[in-house]
């Protein structure tokens, strides 16, 4: 089975190595992510595994079947980059990636402690030798509510993590977890924004949640309220995030992901000022925020686990087994 892998990075290569002869497969490396640009190159590929930065889109779609190609395994778990209802048309099968939710968890709560012990005022402020305790006072977990929007593999991980803290655990989801109800909470979302001192938020990317965090939300929370974001940049609405920080009415916020950020992230803007996402340049300038470029993901075991799905799948798919990972456009 020929494969391309498009957006490979070096520290995916050993990876690489390891699975494609695992799996018998003949694979073709490419550094930049897939576009109409240079779609062409996936000329009598099976398959191709891509990552959320791909275009995905439509005409994409329609070259790679023209080409032959007949998977897409997605390395991420995210799969709002691809038109799945032009996938089906075209007969492309698509899958997208399960890695270690503690990737993501473990870095969520990174944030949150960060949040509310101030730990960047505090670093920017001992570098100019400045030890005074200033405003650099924090609170302390245990004293706190914290409200998991999402308790899918992510949220759960979350809430395993926090359980150790003795804070007080509240969740929203659609579908609640039967074996989670002994441990968390589970509350309509407005009782949530009105009850959590920290809100973090573990859920997918559509059109129901899209912007759900917005001056309405927001108006809703309690003052001084903490936000974080390992998710989807577009779960918030960045306008409505910058006048509730600057209004005082948001605390603090740890974001690992913004509005945008396809043009910001995955690159090296150190040697030219080229960042044009004025909103994200104004969200990094507030001494209460975090903002890092989508890499709450970035352990070894997530890379491997990303790898090894995306590979797996397109072998299954080839072999005509059953995909667990296939996605699929809603009818």
């Amino acid at each position: 089975m020929k494969v391309m892998a498009f957006s490979a990075r070096p520290d995916e290569a050993a990876f690489y190595d390891c699975y494609e002869k695992a799996l018998g497969l003949e694979l073709t490396r490419c550094k930049d992510g897939l576009s109409l640009e240079n779609v062409n190159q996936t000329r009598g590929m099976d398959g191709v595994s891509c990552v959320g930065t791909c275009d995905l889109s439509a005409p994409v779609l329609e070259k790679l079947a023209e080409n032959g190609v007949h998977y897409a395994a997605l390395r991420t778990i995210g799969f709002d980059n691809v038109d799945l209802e032009a996938a089906e048309r075209l007969g492309i099968r698509i899958s997208h990636a399960a890695y270690s939710p503690y990737s993501v968890a473990n870095y969520t709560v990174m944030l949150m402690l960060m949040c509310i012990r101030k730990a960047v005022y505090i670093m920017f402020r001992s570098h100019t030798a400045d030890c005074s305790l200033g405003m650099a006072r924090g609170m302390e977990m245990q004293n706190l509510t914290v409200g998991v929007i999402g308790t899918g593999r992510i949220g759960r991980a979350v809430i395993d993590n926090l359980s150790g803290f003795g804070c007080r655990i509240i969740a929203s989801d659609p579908y609640p977890a039967a074996d989670l109800k002994d441990r968390v909470e589970y509350v309509p979302l407005d009782e949530l924004y009105a009850r959590a001192d920290i809100i973090t938020l573990h859920t997918f990317l559509n059109d129901e949640t899209y912007h759900m965090i917005d001056a309405g939300s927001i108006a809703k929370m309690k003052p001084g309220v903490v936000l974080i974001n390992c998710a989807r940049g577009a779960l918030i609405d960045t306008r409505a995030l910058i006048d509730g920080i600057e209004s005082g009415k948001i605390g603090a916020v740890g974001v690992d992901c913004f509005e945008g950020e396809d043009d910001v992230i995955r690159m090296d803007h150190r040697y030219e000022s080229r960042v044009t996402n004025h909103d994200y340049i104004i969200l990094k300038s507030f001494q209460n925020t975090i903002v890092t470029p989508h890499v709450a993901f970035f352990t070894d075991q997530a890379v491997s686990d990303m790898v090894q799905c995306s590979l797996e799948s397109l072998k299954l798919f080839a072999e005509g087994k059953p995909v667990p990972l296939e996605v699929r456009a809603k009818h």
